[in-house]
């Protein structure tokens, strides 16, 4: 009897009966490992733990039934505690060790400095952005004087080599040099001075979009179908796969079709939640997101036969938006020339710090999308404009943590800084974090501030909601000032009365500040709104209404015609998804996510 029980326990016949428990155990453990390189460590312990007793109590359970043909008495709780305590142990002990290591890993990362603090810039509305910021000083006694001024260009005429005139060189394009125009040619010296660069009359430059046409082949948005990749790509060189041709680059027309400015369009498939914030409405957008717990078991399955680690898994496609993180960043910044421009003009310390404050508010319902953008590769960037003439540069510095950096220049004013993305996982709410200052520096005025947690809720169960939450910091340590706004439904701390208040709304302060023990001192201004309608300061001028959002309009950011290869728009993941083949998209995205993950490994080797 006894040897038919102990041959029964390891007989394969009852082993399905517990199949599903493993399989949580690997879909825990899977779940987990994906999620190390985008979220911290806190809490992680847990999943872990809940899958090896899913394991366990699937095993006490088959052991359990085996019993009970047998007709042997014992314990089911007894049987899965007995499974329990090494799987616990075991799960803790790897989990502990990876997120050892992690931490560790993260405590080496060194973020590029900050740029100095500028000051003394030159305001004049006549002024191009490029000529107001070579007028500025450094801190630290430095002065920029001027940048230096570029060559002089001569063009020269086609029969003696004269100089042209100003009016007739001013329109002249450029395109090739023939060999009379190289022998016309005369030395520096000679013609113009010592710092002119002479060009002959029909030298011409003919700026073109790069690979918008097919190499070869009648597909217009296949490159090629010899070449495995485009000019630019990350993974140039590799050989052409028919599951993933390369694509043809984006043109200019389709990159700046115009984004809308009405906040309706904005905030499309979202309504006002009854307790404040947003939730979707938009079925096309719920269904997208559905199954994907679905799609990520199965793709765990194929890796875990292929022998592959659980951090090739890659989320399905669907639920991504043709942009990357570094470009939807700037979206939250729509408002910098209306609100940071108007500030420049002004000299109130306090006023300044005010619209630094709404802009701060004005932009975040500009950040609620539902799609998911693309995680950026290492050095990709992002170029663009305001129509103003404002500059936008930002770039993917970090992969763990993630980290954009971002510098926008505008008439008077720099806005600057960098954002670490960390998240939270709980079981029906996600929280995002975005670590980092802003600066915004005016004349003799340095302000720099937090942001506040991004929420989405209603994952397993509820409305699918969207939601800002928690305190945005300000510091102006030169004119001892400092601010505070405080987003959500949380008690307020501020001499309110204490009452439920909805989740976009919002109460804050400006307080004057003791420069030597940085105490709070004199409450200049109170601040309340909405982060969906309004920003209102209160001071003992009275009442400002000085965002609303019926009233101001945001200014969209367009990306510039030629930027450096490392810009989004050449990923071909991106460029699939815009084209809305997901087939492509997806199989280009993976190609790119386990590069990634090759050169992640190779730069820990040295």
């Amino acid at each position: 009897m006894t040897d038919s029980w102990q041959i029964s326990l390891c007989s394969m016949k009852p082993m399905p009966k517990c199949l599903l428990s493993t399989f949580c155990w690997f879909v825990g453990v899977g779940i987990v490992q994906s999620q190390t390189f985008e979220i911290n460590d806190k809490g992680k312990i847990m999943p872990i733990i809940c899958s090896s007793l899913l394991c366990c109590i699937g095993a006490g359970r088959n052991r359990s039934k085996t019993r009970k043909l047998h007709k042997i008495k014992g314990s089911f709780l007894v049987d899965c505690l007995i499974y329990s305590t090494p799987l616990c142990c075991c799960a803790s002990v790897q989990e502990f060790n990876e997120s050892t290591k992690r931490k560790e890993d993260r405590a080496n990362v060194k973020h590029a400095p900050a740029p100095p603090m500028i000051s003394n810039i030159i305001i004049d509305p006549e002024m191009s952005i490029i000529n107001t910021f070579r007028s500025m000083e450094i801190d630290e006694s430095a002065r920029i004087e001027a940048l230096p001024e570029m060559p002089k260009i001569v063009y020269l005429d086609d029969n003696n080599g004269n100089p042209l005139s100003k009016d007739t060189s001013a329109d002249q394009p450029i395109d090739t040099l023939s060999n009379s125009d190289e022998e016309n040619k005369e030395p520096e010296s000679e013609k113009g001075g010592s710092h002119d660069i002479l060009i002959p009359q029909r030298l011409t430059v003919v700026l073109k979009e790069i690979a918008i046409e097919p190499l070869d082949g009648d597909d217009p948005q296949i490159y090629s179908k010899n070449v495995g990749t485009g000019p630019f790509s990350f993974l140039k060189g590799d050989p052409y796969m028919p599951n993933s041709p390369p694509p043809t680059y984006l043109s200019h027309e389709d990159l700046k079709k115009p984004k809308s400015t009405d906040s309706k369009d904005i905030m499309y498939g979202l309504e006002v939640h009854k307790k404040g914030g947003l939730y979707c409405t938009d079925q096309e957008a719920l269904n997208k997101q559905k199954g994907i717990v679905g799609d990520v078991i199965k793709q765990l399955v194929k890796v875990l036969a292929k022998g592959l680690g659980a951090v090739s898994i890659s989320l399905p496609i669907r639920i991504f938006e043709p942009r990357s993180t570094c470009e939807r960043l700037i979206d939250r910044f729509s408002f910098a020339s209306h609100y940071l421009g108007a500030a420049a003009k002004e000299t109130d310390p306090v006023s300044r710090f005010k619209k630094v404050m709404a802009f701060a508010i004005s932009g975040l319902y500009l950040g609620t999308r539902q799609e998911k953008p693309f995680n950026p590769l290492l050095g990709e960037t992002f170029q663009g404009t305001f129509d103003d003439g404002t500059l936008v540069y930002v770039e993917h510095t970090a992969h763990n943590p993630p980290t954009d950096h971002f510098d926008v220049i505008g008439r008077g004013y720099r806005l600057y800084g960098y954002y670490e993305l960390d998240g939270s996982l709980s079981w029906n709410e996600l929280t995002g974090e975005f670590r980092g200052f802003t600066y915004v520096q005016f004349p003799g005025q340095l302000i720099k501030f937090t942001q506040p947690k991004f929420m989405i809720g209603g994952f397993t169960f509820g409305d699918r909601t969207l939601n800002w939450q928690g305190e945005i910091e300000f510091w102006d340590h030169q004119n001892g000032l400092s601010g505070a706004i405080r987003i959500g439904d949380d008690k307020n701390k501020w001499s309110i009365k204490k009452k439920d208040i909805k989740r976009d709304s919002f109460f804050g302060k400006i307080w004057r500040v003791d420069p030597g023990t940085n105490k709070k001192g004199e409450a200049l201004a109170s601040v309340y709104g909405s982060w969906l309608k309004k920003f209102v300061a209160v001071d003992n001028k009275g009442k400002e209404k000085i965002w609303l959002i019926n009233r101001e309009v945001p200014k969209r950011h367009i990306p510039v015609d030629y930027p450096i290869p490392s810009d989004w728009r050449y990923r071909e993941d991106l460029i699939w998804l815009f084209r809305k083949n997901q087939e492509f998209a997806s199989s280009w995205k993976l190609r790119v996510e386990n590069r990634q993950r090759l050169d992640r490994g190779l730069r820990g080797k040295h």
